[in-house]
């Protein structure tokens, strides 16, 4: 993941970076998941990624947050976009652009990880 400068970051720099995260978290949930997993479509990890981001970024805000922050959330990123490329990016651009710590971020992407992996690991035809 990439960490913070601490200077204000545009939101064209906002979702590069998220883009650079979500491609980086992709490729480790692929690696952990094994080579059984086919993702000649590129959207297998995006999706995995998306799904177990959800999970993860639910519960951080439900031990962080109001409940009103976390049906906004789930409001704003639970349906699947048609570009599912974009999920996990746009739910990580949201955990930069409110601020979330970068200590609680990483945690939230290293379990995100282990819970897509896991998950791709076990689905049919893996």
């Amino acid at each position: 993941m990439i960490e913070d400068s601490g200077s204000p970051i545009s939101p064209d720099d906002l979702y590069r970076v998220a883009a650079l995260d979500a491609k980086l978290l992709q490729d480790r949930i692929l690696a952990a998941a094994g080579s059984a997993i086919d993702v000649s479509d590129g959207r297998v990890a995006a999706q995995a990624l998306a799904e177990a981001l959800l999970s993860v970024v639910q519960d951080y805000l439900a031990r962080t947050s109001e409940e009103y922050d976390v049906e906004l959330f789930f409001e704003v990123n639970g349906r699947r976009p048609d570009d599912i490329t974009s999920w996990p990016v746009n739910i990580l651009a949201g955990l930069r652009h409110r601020r979330t710590p970068a200590a609680d971020r990483h945690a939230i992407c290293e379990s995100a990880v282990q819970i897509a992996a896991r998950r791709l690991r076990s689905s049919p035809g893996a």
